[in-house]
């Protein structure tokens, strides 16, 4: 077997990206509309593989476990990828890591979706240390910065240290870099006008881990320390009412977090009733047969989580194209999804139930007593002027998101449309009016891959 080095004639150990940031999923069980695309383009000369398996088309498919006589390696990978001569399969495979996966087999790369939040979260900060830069134009400024290395000064909620390297490879990744530069410059302005003249000590980035003993629910995106403590930021880029507290996981490990049993059952067998349902509404009884006899059984006991069905939902997805059917989309996916939506929302009527929810969405806002104080802002971000609202002390939703008596919620009403992927819980609490909106759909790349649907909410209204 011949290393990536000598095919390629380069040094035996890569210098590869200290930070993986593409968005790019690599899976024996990609789906491409609705079509399974486990090809990929690898950065890999194909004439040098030709050499081996012969002249023709050269494909790389994604595979679990590989067959044959591993050909190169890439650094210390963990993908496989069976070599393809003319549509038919050889008995070599290469194993790379993912930065030698370029993109999916006929599709152009996907850039970072979140890294256009995360450039202007990180520059908030970032300019409070470096306000001279504050002047640069932002094309300038990012000119410059791709110069640099070593620390930023902005440091990572785990005690890391961001460095600039990692900077530019999130300023690469971003679509609307130039734009995220001006809101992240903005909001430096907005922040430091808010702390008014408080000596600043260390700033973090904080979009998971929390420094300093801070709760991990506080929803702070950036956090100042100063000589007085601690003051969190969470950052948005559209102005209008914030509904914090929210919700963002899959169903089942949203019902999971506090625990209850008898809650996290009762999910798991809408989930499981809903797969059903819409294997007895298979409109081919051919398929319909084989369905109940090959995947039936194996879907329940896949895991209840987004990705947890994915070798079975991609053997579905064939079985299905095979036969003129859809399994995205009307032929399985939608019964299924509205199926579970419809139960959801029904589940929620109780007060119970509903309590229940509101109370793991106070869990992931407020931070429990022994926690380091941290108060935190609402950051709206523009390219012209942030403004910040003050929102961490708003009583009456700690209060409701804290409350322990389900007989304080009255007057529930479930408003949802089949079909739909969304619906409105409404509800008195305290004499006041509340309406809680709730999204289930999937998220996972590639078409669906889990039985968990992932469960949003923008907040409370």
């Amino acid at each position: 077997m011949k290393s990536f080095s000598e095919f390629n004639n380069i040094p035996t150990k890569l210098d590869l990206p200290k930070v993986q940031l593409r968005e790019l999923t690599v899976s024996p069980y990609y789906t491409q509309r609705g079509q399974a695309n486990p090809y990929y383009d690898l950065d890999i000369k194909l004439d040098v593989v030709q050499q081996t398996v012969g002249k023709g088309e050269i494909k790389f498919r994604n595979v679990e476990n590989p067959s044959g006589q591993e050909l190169l390696s890439i650094g210390n990978g963990k993908y496989f990828f069976q070599i393809e001569l003319d549509g038919k399969e050889t008995p070599y495979y290469v194993r790379t890591t993912k930065s030698a996966v370029k993109s999916h087999f006929g599709m152009k790369q996907r850039k970072n979706s979140t890294a256009s939040s995360n450039v202007n979260e990180l520059l908030t900060v970032y300019f409070l240390l470096h306000t001279n830069e504050l002047k640069m134009d932002a094309k300038e400024w990012e000119l410059t910065v791709t110069k640099k290395s070593g620390a930023t000064g902005v440091l990572l909620g785990d005690g890391g240290k961001l460095t600039y390297d990692q900077l530019i490879s999130l300023l690469d990744e971003d679509e609307t870099a130039e734009r995220d530069i001006k809101i992240g410059m903005s909001n430096a302005v907005a922040v430091l006008n808010d702390l008014a003249g408080s000596s600043i000590k260390n700033v973090y980035w904080t979009p998971r881990a929390k420094p300093g003993g801070i709760s991990k629910n506080n929803p702070s995106d950036v956090i100042v320390e100063t000589d007085a403590g601690f003051i969190g930021y969470s950052n948005k880029i559209s102005a209008g009412k914030d509904m914090t507290p929210k919700m963002n996981a899959s169903i089942v490990a949203q019902f999971e977090k506090l625990g209850d049993s008898r809650q996290i059952k009762t999910i798991q067998n809408f989930i499981d009733n809903s797969l059903d349902f819409a294997i007895s509404n298979i409109k081919d009884k051919t398929v319909k047969k084989e369905v109940v006899v090959k995947f039936q059984s194996a879907l329940h006991r896949d895991k209840y989580t987004e990705s947890g069905s994915k070798k079975n939902f991609h053997a579905l997805g064939v079985l299905f194209t095979t036969n003129n059917l859809n399994f995205y989309a009307d032929d399985f996916y939608y019964p299924f999804r509205n199926n579970l939506i419809s139960l959801v929302s029904k589940h929620f009527s109780n007060s119970t139930n509903l309590l229940y929810m509101l109370n793991t969405m106070g869990y992931y806002t407020y931070p429990d007593a022994n926690s380091t104080p941290c108060p935190y802002k609402l950051l709206i971000g523009s390219e012209s002027k942030s403004t910040i609202k003050d929102v961490g002390s708003n009583e009456e939703l700690r209060a409701l998101f804290l409350n322990k008596d389900a007989r304080k919620l009255t007057g529930i009403k479930v408003d949802y449309t089949q079909g739909q992927q969304s619906f409105r819980v409404s509800f008195t609490f305290n004499r006041k009016s509340y309406t809680l909106p709730i999204t289930l759909r999937t998220r996972s790349a590639g078409g669906w891959a889990g039985k968990a649907l992932y469960m949003s909410s923008s907040g409370i209204i």
